[in-house]
């Protein structure tokens, strides 16, 4: 029998952190293993420190600061747990540079993208494995395999943040950093297939005024943390701002939406403030939930798998992971973001057939639920360990 151990620290996202905790605990313990959680909702920081001197198989944490967190005499608190530690990081490595450059004694990295996991293993060679691990979600009526009855028509759930607040940041930077920053918006804009690094690397040359060696790359990238922060702000609104002007249907589910310019349409239905495990109901009543990638360029998003789970149809644009996993118009529906007119047209199409809407969902409910179920993944870490 394995021996886990979990930290849930970050009470943040929605609660999202704490959910994937319990989700992986409690998957783990029903594959045999014994699982101990650390929640900072339960216990103070301090009381971490009865773990040092234990043995675990594995210890996992999601965008985990721990590997920063040094004991008085200097040395790493993770060190002092004698087991491999894992960090699950849910977006772009260059975000958490400050972790990932931390040479603790066994580290490991589980990310979302298979690019981001060639960053990790390019970019840290300290850190002894990178490996993909895509997060899932939640069957909320897992006995009940029907298709649902569906209230809501095209659902979108994530955070709003303004663009031009970014843009605003981007010109309060050193004036060296800001202009990068631009011409990596403007690069990765022209050619949206890039990857930021590889938008980076091809700036590399002409940046005559900077002295870039690749022992400091990473630092570079997370110096130009705004160009992923702006891009990703920047297609969302575009996105929903066109399907709103062409009268799609919208639900919009997360923070910030009651401020943002689509407030001001009269059929776009605004729910703010939703737990993460409540939309999970709000995936089963939606016919449709729409999903754009945040620059994962070859990755995926939870937010597919709990509306596949959910029997709702998961409209996304695509990676090359994505199109490996699902088949388009059988399991989900693929979409251009380079498109939107089309785009428009998929969803009237889909919402004026009703079989065809139900049979996909159908398709990717069960396609999900034998791959992409907690319990899947579960076995699939099992495996690496």
């Amino acid at each position: 029998m394995k021996h886990i151990l979990i930290f849930a620290v970050k009470p943040v996202c929605y609660n999202s952190y704490l959910y994937f905790a319990d989700s992986l605990a409690k998957a783990l313990t029903k594959a045999g293993c014994h699982v101990e959680i650390f929640s900072s909702e339960q216990e103070s920081p301090a009381s971490m420190e009865r773990f040092a001197g234990r043995s675990f198989d594995a210890v996992f944490d999601f965008n985990s600061e721990l590997p920063r967190l040094k004991m008085e005499e200097g040395s790493y608190f993770l060190d002092q747990i004698h087991a491999p530690f894992y960090d699950i990081i849910l977006d772009h490595p260059l975000y958490h540079h400050d972790t990932l450059k931390q040479e603790l004694s066994d580290f490991h990295v589980l990310c979302l993208d298979e690019n981001h996991k060639n960053y990790i293993k390019d970019c840290y060679p300290h850190i002894a494995s990178a490996s993909l691990f895509p997060v899932t979600g939640e069957d909320i009526a897992p006995t009940d395999s029907s298709y649902p009855k569906k209230e809501l028509e095209v659902l979108f759930s994530g955070t709003y943040t303004d663009y031009r607040e970014i843009e605003n940041s981007i010109k309060t930077c050193p004036s060296f950093l800001g202009e990068l920053t631009k011409k990596l918006i403007d690069l990765m804009q022209e050619q949206p297939g890039l990857s930021q690094e590889t938008a980076l690397r091809h700036l590399l040359p002409s940046l005559e005024e900077a002295e870039i060696i690749e022992e400091t790359f990473p630092l570079h990238m997370q110096a130009c943390f705004l160009c992923d922060s702006y891009l990703r702000a920047y297609k969302r609104e575009q996105l929903l701002l066109h399907l709103a002007k062409q009268n799609v249907p919208l639900t919009l589910c997360g923070n910030g939406f009651g401020k943002s310019p689509l407030a001001a349409f009269s059929h776009i239905q605004i729910l703010e403030d939703v737990s993460f495990s409540d939309t999970f109901s709000l995936f089963r009543r939606s016919k449709i939930t729409l999903n754009l990638l945040p620059e994962f360029k070859n990755g995926t998003h939870d937010r597919i798998y709990s509306s596949l789970l959910n029997h709702s149809l998961c409209l996304t644009d695509s990676s090359p992971l994505l199109e490996n996993q699902f088949k388009n118009g059988r399991d989900l529906v693929f979409y251009e973001y380079q498109n939107l007119d089309k785009l428009t047209e998929q969803i009237f199409d889909l919402l004026n057939s009703p079989n065809q809407l139900s049979e996909i969902s159908q398709n990717g409910y069960f396609q999900a639920k034998e791959n992409h179920s907690w319990q899947a993944r579960a076995a699939y870490l099992l495996s690496i360990l």
